[in-house]
C-alpha cells in the first residue's frame, strides 16, 4: 500500500485508508472497520449495501472526491438501483470498485449497527446486534459420485462465502433442506442464530428476519414485535395475564400451585395461550404470520417465569425461597407449546433472587444504574414492586409484596384502568368537594354537562370505578385538603359534610356523586380503601427503607418509577402518599414499562444479554420480609406520608398538621 493509493473515507464514523485500486468500496469498508448491511454477500442481489458519493473539494480530509472516482455501474446494478427507486450519486458498495479519492456517506438503513434511540431518563444508543442474521449463499449442486451430503455442501458454502464454520443444523431446517436447496436452484438464503446453528433455509433470496419480547407480568403480558434488522417496534400488544383467576398476587398462585394437582399446569398452559395469541396479533399488525417470528425474549418475576417454563414455584413460597435456576437461559419455542417458528429459540433473562426475577433485570438494561454516577432508585410498581438502589460502585435490589391494591384491586369501587376508571382527582380545600377526570374523556367533571336530555351523550364520560392512580391521588388530596388525618383516618371535625358517610366511627367520602356514575350509585373512598393502600405503600416505603440503609444513604439523588402502572402515577401524589422517599420532584421521573423495554433491548443486541448475566450477579438482594427492620419501617411507613422521615421537598404541599405532627414525633423520641 503507498501513498499513492486511492484514499477511501466512510461517512459519519470518520473511518478511512488507502486501498487498492479495483478494491469495492464494501471490502473497503470492512478494512477500515465499517460494517455495511450486506445479506447477498456482494451478488447483486439484496440492494442493502447503498451508499452516497460526495462530489467536490474537501480541504479538512484534503481531497477532492467525485463519482468518477469509482468504476461505472453496469447493467445489473443500474436496474436494481432502479427497482430501488434510486438516483443520483447512489451506488452499490459491492459493485463500486475505487480507483480515486473518494468520500462516501453510509446511510442508516444500510449501516449493519444501526441505532435506536429511546428518550426516559437519559438519552441513550443500542447498537442493533441481534442473535438472528440472514445470509444468503450459492451452494454447488449434487453430482454423481460425490458423497458429501446437502447439509455438507451447505457448510461448505457456508464457511467459504461467510466464514461461518463449526455449524449445527436445527432438525426442522435439516428436514426441510434438500427440497429447499432444489426448489432455489441450490440459492439459498439462511437464518442462523448465534452463529452456530442454521435454523431455516429459504430457496432464493429472501429478507426480513423479526423477534418478539414479552413482559410477563404479575397483572398484564406485554410485547412488542421488532424488525430485528432495523430495530424498528412493528407492533405492540398487551392483555391481561389470565393467571389473575387464580390469584391476584404471586403467593396466591404459589399456593394454587400447591394445593391443586392440576394447578400448576392450568397456569402453564393459560399463559401459553395467551403468548401465541399475543404472537399472532402482534404478527398480524405487522402484516405477517407467527412462523415469521424467529426470535423470543421473554422476562417476568421469578414466579412468573417458573410457572411458563412448567417449573412448580412451590419452593418460592417460602424460606429460603429457591430458585430452579437463577441462570440465563435458551429454550426451543417449540418445546414450550409456543405456535411460532419451529426452530425459534425463547431467550430468558437470569433472575437476581428468589423473588428478584428477569423483569427487574431488565429494568437494570434499560435503565443502566450501574453505569451512573448518580445515587438512583428505581421503584418498579405492581402487584410485586421490584427496588433497585445503586450506582456504578454499589447496587442493591429487594421485593416488596405490596399487593394488587395500587392495580385498583382490594378497593371497594375499584377496577383495571379502562374507559370510564377515575385516574385523577382534584378536592377543592374550601369546599372539600372534589372533581375527576376518567379515561378516555378530556375533560374534568365540573365541566361535564349534568341534566341533558340524552343520557346517551354523557355516556363516554360517566365514571364506572376508580384505578390505581385514580386511588392514589384520591387518598393523597383528602390528606392535603384535610379529609384525612395522617394516621390515614377521615377527620372526624368532618362529620356532617355533604360529602362524608359515617358508619359508627368509619368514615366514607363520595368521591363521584350519583348523578356522575354510570351505575347511578355515588363512587365511595371508604375507610378501608385508605388502610390498603396504606398497607401496600408503607411496604414500598419499608423496602427503600432498607435498602438506603443498606447502602448508608439518607438521601437519593433520582427516582425512577417504572412499570406500566408506574408511567400513569403523578410523582407529587405518590410522593405526598409516602410511596416513595423524599426527592426533588423535577428528578422523579416515570420510565413506563423499563422490564418491556429490557427485553427488547436484549432482542436487539446479543453482548447485552451478556451484561445482564454480569449485572444480575454483581447486585446485592436485601431479603426484606425476613430483615429485623423490617416491621419498624413498615408501621412508621404507614403515616401519611410518613411517622418520622422528613419531606422538605413537600413542605409547602403537606398540612400544617403533618408537619406538625412529625416535629412532636421527633421531639418525643428525643
Amino acid at each position: 500500500m503507498t501513498d499513492q493509493n486511492p484514499l477511501v473515507i466512510f461517512m459519519p464514523a470518520g473511518r478511512r485508508d488507502r486501498v487498492m485500486p479495483g478494491q469495492s468500496l464494501l471490502d473497503a469498508a470492512r478494512q477500515v472497520g465499517v460494517e455495511i448491511e450486506s445479506i447477498c454477500g456482494g451478488r447483486l442481489t439484496c440492494g442493502k449495501c447503498k451508499v452516497v458519493v460526495e462530489d467536490g473539494r474537501f480541504e479538512k480530509h484534503a481531497i477532492t472526491s467525485t463519482a468518477d472516482h469509482l468504476t461505472p455501474p453496469g447493467d445489473e446494478e443500474v436496474a436494481l438501483l432502479a427497482r430501488m427507486g434510486v438516483n443520483g450519486d447512489g451506488r452499490l458498495a459491492c459493485a463500486a470498485c475505487v480507483t480515486g479519492d473518494v468520500l462516501v456517506f453510509v446511510p442508516e438503513e444500510s449501516r449493519a449497527h444501526k441505532q435506536v434511540i429511546r428518550k426516559s431518563a437519559t438519552e441513550r444508543v443500542i447498537e442493533i446486534a441481534p442473535a438472528i442474521r440472514q445470509v444468503y449463499v450459492e451452494v454447488d449442486e449434487a453430482e454423481l459420485g460425490e458423497h458429501r451430503g446437502d447439509w455438507g455442501r451447505l457448510q461448505e458454502a457456508l464457511a467459504h462465502q461467510w466464514g461461518l464454520t463449526d455449524l449445527a443444523i436445527d432438525l426442522f431446517a435439516l428436514r426441510k433442506l434438500q427440497e429447499t436447496l432444489r426448489a432455489g436452484k441450490w440459492k439459498v438464503t439462511v437464518i442462523l442464530w448465534q452463529e452456530r446453528e442454521v435454523i431455516d433455509v429459504l430457496p432464493g433470496y429472501h429478507e426480513g428476519i423479526y423477534g418478539l419480547a414479552v413482559d410477563i407480568g404479575s397483572t398484564t403480558i406485554a410485547g412488542h414485535l421488532c424488525d430485528l434488522r432495523t430495530g424498528a417496534i412493528l407492533a405492540t400488544e398487551s392483555t391481561m395475564n389470565p393467571q389473575v383467576v387464580y390469584g391476584e398476587d404471586l403467593m396466591s398462585r404459589v399456593s394454587y400451585a400447591m394445593t391443586h394437582k392440576d394447578g400448576l399446569e392450568k397456569m402453564h398452559t393459560a399463559v401459553i395461550d395467551t403468548l401465541n395469541k399475543v404472537a399472532a396479533r402482534a404478527a398480524r399488525g405487522a402484516g405477517l404470520q407467527s412462523r415469521d417470528l424467529h426470535e423470543m425474549v421473554v422476562v417476568g418475576n421469578t414466579t412468573m417465569m417458573h410457572i411458563f417454563l412448567g417449573i412448580n414455584p412451590k419452593e418460592l413460597g417460602g424460606a429460603p425461597f429457591a430458585l430452579a435456576n437463577r441462570e440465563a437461559m435458551d429454550v426451543k419455542a417449540r418445546e414450550l407449546g409456543l405456535r411460532l417458528h419451529k426452530a425459534t429459540n425463547v431467550h430468558i433473562l437470569p433472575a437476581e433472587a428468589g423473588h428478584v426475577g428477569a423483569d427487574n433485570v431488565a429494568v437494570l438494561l434499560a435503565e443502566e444504574p450501574y453505569n451512573q454516577d448518580e445515587m438512583m432508585l428505581i421503584v418498579d410498581v405492581g402487584t410485586n414492586a421490584e427496588i433497585v438502589l445503586g450506582n456504578r460502585e454499589r447496587l442493591f435490589s429487594a421485593s416488596s409484596p405490596t399487593g394488587p391494591a395500587f392495580e385498583g384491586a382490594q378497593i371497594s369501587y375499584g377496577m383495571r384502568a379502562a374507559p370510564g376508571a377515575i385516574e385523577r382527582v382534584r378536592i377543592d380545600p374550601e369546599t372539600k368537594v372534589a372533581r375527576f377526570r376518567v379515561i378516555g374523556e378530556e375533560r374534568w367533571s365540573d365541566a361535564w354537562a349534568v341534566g341533558e336530555t340524552a343520557l346517551e351523550a354523557q355516556a363516554t364520560h360517566l365514571a364506572a370505578g376508580i384505578c390505581g392512580s385514580g386511588i392514589i391521588e384520591a387518598v393523597a388530596e383528602l390528606f392535603v385538603v384535610g379529609v384525612l388525618t395522617p394516621d390515614g383516618r377521615f377527620n372526624p371535625d368532618l362529620t356532617d359534610h355533604s360529602r362524608m358517610q359515617w358508619h359508627g366511627r368509619k368514615g366514607a367520602y363520595t368521591l363521584a356523586t350519583a348523578d356522575q356514575t354510570a351505575t347511578g350509585q355515588p363512587i365511595l373512598v371508604t375507610q378501608d380503601d385508605v388502610r390498603n393502600i396504606q398497607l401496600a405503600k408503607a411496604a414500598l416505603y419499608a423496602g427503600c427503607k432498607l435498602l438506603m440503609a443498606r447502602a448508608g444513604v439518607e438521601q437519593v439523588d433520582r427516582i425512577l418509577l417504572a412499570g406500566a402502572f408506574g408511567s400513569y402515577i403523578d410523582p407529587q401524589y405518590a410522593m405526598i402518599l409516602g410511596l416513595i422517599p423524599d426527592c426533588d420532584l423535577a428528578r422523579v421521573t416515570a420510565v413506563g414499562n423499563a422490564a418491556g423495554d429490557g427485553a427488547r433491548i436484549a432482542l436487539l443486541n446479543r453482548a447485552k444479554r451478556i451484561e445482564a448475566q454480569r449485572v444480575a450477579k454483581w447486585v446485592k438482594y436485601l431479603e426484606t420480609a425476613v430483615h429485623p427492620d423490617f416491621q419498624d419501617e413498615f408501621v412508621a411507613a404507614l403515616h401519611l406520608p410518613h411517622a418520622r422521615d422528613p419531606f422538605p421537598h413537600l413542605q409547602e404541599l403537606l398540612p400544617v398538621t403533618a408537619v406538625a405532627g412529625q416535629l412532636e414525633r421527633k421531639r418525643r423520641r428525643r
